[in-house]
């Protein structure tokens, strides 16, 4: 079981952020990838198609040895995760805006799924992104090409007068353009949810002993969007995993 395959599982490249931070941590992990970016987004579907399509997609990772399996998107680990995870013999991990990192004025972004999910998050300004998402898949082999401030502009009550102290990015397809919202609003602190999924599958994997030896860790591709998810990890995902 060691050996087995750490699967992630997104609606396209959101998910190589959170294999990007769980590589940095497991340094010796396979890593299977499955982007479903024929049906991106998810963030606008209805929480009946989210259950069919992580259903579907799961049962084709499940065909793998696999010993732990990531929902790399925020969308899915808030609204049909939990419903499955009790149905499933192999331990799901989601992927959660870190809502109780909260400090002074703070804002979310991210899809109107997730955001219906956090409506009661005290003290965050919610703020739903509609398209965003699909704007950085359809780009993501130029990103330069994405401007958050088209997104944002549809929020009116946002201005220079109402900068953040905190920013949390509640889609792991925001990550590639964490720059763009950093240089925008300038706040003192940015997260995502990235980080906290990774350090609770190391945690699972040192608990049971199922850490791999290898030297290095790799990275295969399955899916329909194989081919493209492969190409977006050789030209932006790899350099940027032992990066700083």
């Amino acid at each position: 079981m060691n050996s087995g395959y750490i699967a992630i599982l997104d609606s396209g490249i959101g998910g190589f952020s959170v294999l990007i931070e769980t590589a940095r941590r497991t340094k010796g992990e396979r890593f299977l990838y499955f982007g479903d970016n024929k049906n991106a987004p998810y963030g606008n579907k209805s929480k009946s198609e989210l259950y069919n399509l992580l259903r579907k997609n799961l049962s084709l990772i499940l065909k793998y040895n696999v010993k732990a399996i990531i929902i790399g998107c925020n969308t899915l680990s808030v609204s049909v995760l939990p419903i499955i995870r009790p149905t499933c013999d192999v331990p799901l991990f989601g992927v959660y805006p870190p809502v109780d990192k909260r400090s002074g004025r703070t804002y979310l972004f991210a899809t109107p799924v997730t955001c219906s999910y956090c409506k009661n998050a005290r003290g965050i300004t919610i703020f739903p992104l509609a398209n965003l998402a699909t704007d950085i898949e359809k780009n993501k082999m130029r990103l330069g090409f994405v401007d958050i401030k088209n997104h944002i502009s549809v929020n009116t009550s946002l201005n220079s007068a109402s900068r953040p102290e905190t920013l949390i990015l509640g889609c792991t397809h925001y990550f590639f353009v964490k720059k763009q919202f950093t240089d925008h609003f300038c706040p003192r602190k940015i997260y995502s949810g990235e980080e906290e999924t990774a350090k609770r599958v190391k945690k699972y994997l040192n608990k049971n002993a199922l850490m791999s030896k290898n030297k290095e860790f790799t990275v295969d591709f399955i899916g329909e969007n194989a081919e493209e998810n492969f190409n977006f990890y050789n030209m932006v995902v790899k350099d940027l995993i032992f990066q700083k």
